[in-house]
């Protein structure tokens, strides 16, 4: 879920006055693809871990083309493509660009065998120190004006039929790279030159990786009479508990344009100034020395197939990269996840038929995931096929020719259909471990306890921010009850008896985004009224989500966040029924995962000073509660909660 906000957060580390920074996971010794660590893991040691959070920097490089690994943890993997970190030296690595173009580089030009160790991380100080002074601006942003979506074209660009490297330089020079004041009947605007990264190796970490120095106490010993250490000591993290990170391929991939990767519509759209909230995006830091067990991220659709399509030729260096992160995470003792789609279109196809909007995606899709499931059999074990789908359909950025009436439903329809076809060739090529989407959002709890109406206002947020995904998929195969009452089927298309046999029990666990829980009450203007009325700016949900308790004080719901994201808040106190509740509505035998979790420090894009913004105590107690909460749950609750995803190792 990248935000655009480009704090520092957990790159840099988060900072509290009573764990040492120099506290890790103990991390098992270099295993093979075909298990994972199996670890007890106490709750200090998972809080320890996030409070030691530091860049680590690796140069992937391999001999070895096959599906797993039983490498040494000292080696490593050489990609012909976007693996890269620099310098940390505030909120976003010294060498951000108005887009992901060179914000991380290509790792080598071929395998090796040996790779060069450096003990200069180029964060870790010696000596008295002189502050680090942030940018507060991105001197390689561009000054054009942002115009148009890209998708309020009616599709049908003829893109030819030619998927030569030569066609795909033109594709990228016409349609992303070159300087230009013109916008065209389909909203064409080319906003300047692809830059190169600007370095093209990057070193391997000392082994074992160093740690920060423990900081200053913030507050008296009388005001934390808990420490981590001492917290929640009778319970532990069960054996294959996955603790780990998260991160998108266009937060942290760059290379843009390097090793034939094709454009995606981030590309494109990520190039205009105010698309990106600051004009950045980070480098990777390399999870495997922080102690982890298990790293999530995403591939670029268009790194593996060029174009899009299925008559794309497939990028041999782009399955090569994620072939060598996933075996480098595996040599590392952590487990790698991957997200198959993270929004990023590739832009010939929005461009050829608009992308989601039109059934045409679910076949190229579907041949996408089949590439990546055949690659990666046996590397990879758990996948992901669509990140936070509410989230995408509602981007009216991309809807080719449809309004925003209509978009957000056809395109869950077409993705849905996608999900549900990719996973049952998942099953029938035998391919190994399990496959899900991932939810975002909340249930909801009534904003006035006892309250009819508040509770109709949760059911209603439920069933269209998480149930209109995971109601056909992991119960009945159709659409929730409530979203078929409102909207007709010239607004949402209606499932088949095939269709709904298809998508039905598509899944193998439960994944929850829950950065937090809100209160729901009605509508202002009520349901009916509210329902009856598309131009209402609540329609078709129909219910509002309050920051503020009911009581006559309106106390607020949870300490929040920074100002730019208002709906986050740590909402520790109601993660533990929030679980639960999604366990019981959709019952799987994989349990459920919190695959994202975090909190943007406050106005830390506007601090002047790295120490400044290292001292993070809401992001710091955000974990430590979720955490602790978490831990509950399994142990109070029942809860299967198999593991949990901080968001995110950059960007966040």
């Amino acid at each position: 879920m990248p935000s655009g906000l480009s704090v520092l957060a957990l790159l840099a580390g988060v900072v509290t006055p009573t764990i040492a920074r120099n506290v890790v996971i103990p991390r098992q010794e270099a295993q093979s693809s075909s298990s994972s660590s199996d670890a007890t893991i106490p709750f200090s040691a998972l809080s320890s871990a996030l409070a030691s959070l530091g860049p680590a920097v690796t140069t992937f490089r391999s001999n070895s083309s096959s599906s797993s690994s039983t490498a040494d943890p000292s080696a490593t993997f050489t990609s012909t493509t976007a693996s890269s970190t620099s310098e940390v030296s505030g909120r976003s690595s010294s060498t951000t660009r108005s887009d992901a173009t060179a914000s991380t580089t290509t790792a080598g030009k071929g395998p090796q065998s040996d790779c060069s160790t450096t003990t200069d991380l180029g964060w870790i100080p010696s000596g008295l120190p002189t502050p680090t002074l942030l940018p507060t601006t991105n001197a390689n942003a561009i000054n054009a004006t942002r115009t148009g979506p890209l998708g309020n074209h009616n599709g049908g660009v003829d893109l030819g039929s030619d998927y030569s490297s030569q066609a795909l330089d033109k594709f990228w020079d016409d349609w992303v790279s070159e300087l230009g004041t013109s916008v065209t009947k389909y909203h064409r605007k080319k906003v300047g030159d692809v830059q190169q990264p600007p370095f093209r190796e990057v070193y391997c970490p000392p082994q074992p990786y160093p740690l920060p120095e423990d900081p200053p106490a913030l507050f008296p010993d009388y005001l934390m009479t808990s420490p981590p250490e001492n917290v929640l000591t009778q319970y532990k993290f069960p054996d294959g508990f996955l603790f780990g990170w998260a991160t998108a391929a266009q937060q942290w991939e760059g290379a843009v344009r390097d090793d034939g990767k094709g454009p995606t519509v981030w590309d494109w759209a990520a190039r205009f100034p105010g698309f990106i909230v600051d004009n950045t995006t980070s480098d990777i830091a390399r999870l495997a020395a922080l102690g982890g067990n298990v790293y999530s991220f995403s591939a670029f659709w268009t790194r593996v197939l060029p174009w899009g399509s299925a008559e794309s030729p497939v990028n041999q260096a782009g399955i090569d990269f994620y072939r060598n992160l996933a075996e480098y995470c595996w040599s590392q003792g952590v487990e790698p996840v991957l997200t198959l789609f993270h929004w990023d279109t590739p832009l010939a196809l929005q461009l050829k038929y608009g992308g989601f909007a039109s059934e045409d995606i679910i076949d190229d899709y579907v041949n996408y995931a089949e590439t990546m499931f055949t690659a990666y059999n046996g590397t990879i074990k758990k996948w992901v096929t669509f990140n936070e789908p509410v989230v995408f359909c509602s981007q009216s950025t991309f809807p080719g020719n449809l309004t925003s009436l209509y978009y957000p439903y056809t395109c869950s329809y077409h993705l849905t259909l996608a999900h549900a076809k990719a996973v049952r060739r998942f099953r029938e090529l035998n391919i190994q471990g399990e496959i899900a989407f991932k939810s975002d959002n909340f249930i909801g709890v009534p904003w006035r306890e006892g309250n009819e109406d508040d509770q109709r206002g949760v059911d209603r947020h439920e069933a269209y921010q998480i149930g209109i995904f995971a109601e056909p998929i992991y119960n009945s195969g159709d659409w929730p009850q409530i979203i078929k009452d409102d909207l007709p089927p010239e607004i949402l298309p209606r499932f088949t008896d095939e269709q709904k046999e298809l998508i039905k029990g598509t899944a193998d666990f439960f994944a929850i985004d829950g950065y937090r829980v809100g209160y729901v009450t009605a509508p202002p203007a009520g349901f009916e009224a509210c329902i009856a009325n598309t131009s209402d700016p609540l329609w078709p949900v129909c219910n509002q989500v309050n920051f503020y308790e009911s009581t006559p004080y309106a106390w607020g719901l949870a300490d929040f966040a920074d100002p730019r994201v208002p709906w986050l808040q740590n909402t520790w106190r109601y993660i533990r029924g929030f679980l639960k509740d999604l366990t019981q509505r959709y019952p799987t035998n994989g349990g459920i995962y919190l695959s994202e979790f975090g909190f943007a420090e406050p106005e830390e894009n506007e601090q002047a000073y790295k120490y400044i913004v290292t001292t993070d105590t809401k992001r710091e107690l955000y974990f430590l509660s979720y955490l602790g909460e978490v831990l509950k749950a399994i142990h109070e609750d029942g809860t299967d909660v198999r593991g949990t995803f901080a968001w995110s190792l950059v960007d966040k």
